[in-house]
């Protein structure tokens, strides 16, 4: 906690072994509560043993050091509720879906993964590949308690040449993602869990991107803005990421609240500045 001249900076961390975004927002949300004055939080944790044990920990020695890439920057674009509803309604018209809806995550993922692989100027027959982080705890049978304190998360992965994902409409790159998110099954997922318990191969967090690649974390259904510590609703939020690696992207809740969102983005220098001058991505923003 670090007073201001004119305000309060709250800094807090968590490794990722400990805790997802749900987990770490909800610790947040409960700190918060208590720093009013509460005498107790609305919402307990549910903490749950790990029924497998770590059949094997890696010494010092054999976990590689990880060299993040220099030059890289960050940048936030901010969303407005309005910017949002509009691209969601487009990318719905667009994708034509048969069954179910594209969201507004869905929606504002497919327009960064286009804005990202234009900036980099990959060639037509390149392979782009869009990760998501998907929130297990609904979808786990029997489901986990919404309050479960813990990490857990998959990823599901939707893969397109960088030709074919710029040569149709925004729309349908939203339903590739759409799709790969519906179809996303947990089962698979716990025997990759189970094998981790196994490996014995210390892995470097960047290595599944691949050239070209970009992953989306966060969720702005996090209340990041109802965090009032007795000093009134917070000003402005920043998730500092984890790792600088090229292609990451956190999405958070915006500052306007439910239905605006920020979407924190890392690369290189010069994509960077490609990024922002790139036209589908400004005139999305011009709906602010």
């Amino acid at each position: 906690v670090t007073e201001l001249a004119d305000g309060v900076f709250i800094a807090c961390s968590c490794n990722h072994s400990v805790g997802d975004g749900q987990s770490f927002w909800h610790f947040m949300n409960s700190w918060s509560e208590l720093s009013r004055g509460n005498q107790q939080i609305s919402r307990k944790p549910v903490m749950i043993h790990a029924s497998e044990p770590i059949h094997y920990i890696p010494t010092k020695e054999e976990v590689t050091s990880i060299e993040w890439l220099a030059g890289v920057r960050e940048h936030i674009f901010h969303f407005s509720r309005k910017a949002v509803v509009s691209l969601k309604a487009k990318a719905n018209q667009q994708g034509e879906m048969e069954k179910g809806e594209i969201s507004s995550l869905q929606a504002l993922t497919a327009l960064i993964w286009r804005a990202i692989t234009r900036a980099r100027a990959l060639e037509a027959e390149q392979t782009t590949n869009c990760w998501l982080a998907v929130e297990d705890r609904r979808r786990c049978n029997p489901p986990m308690p919404e309050e479960y304190f813990g990490t857990c998360i998959g990823l599901a992965c939707a893969t397109s040449t960088a030709g074919e994902l710029l040569g149709q409409e925004l729309g349908l790159a939203a339903r590739a993602i759409h799709e790969k998110i519906a179809n996303y099954i947990v089962d698979a997922k716990e025997e990759k869990l189970k094998g981790l318990l196994r490996e014995r191969r210390p892995r470097n967090p960047a290595a599944f991107f691949g050239r070209g690649g970009i992953l989306v974390a966060g969720s702005p259904r996090f209340d990041i803005y109802g965090n009032d510590f007795g000093w009134g609703r917070p000003m402005s939020s920043f998730n500092e990421p984890a790792a600088t690696i090229d292609g990451k992207v956190v999405a958070s809740q915006g500052r306007e609240g439910i239905g605006s969102v920020d979407l924190e983005v890392c690369l290189p220098l010069q994509t960077m500045r490609n990024l922002l001058l790139d036209e589908e991505l400004r005139e999305a923003l011009a709906s602010n």
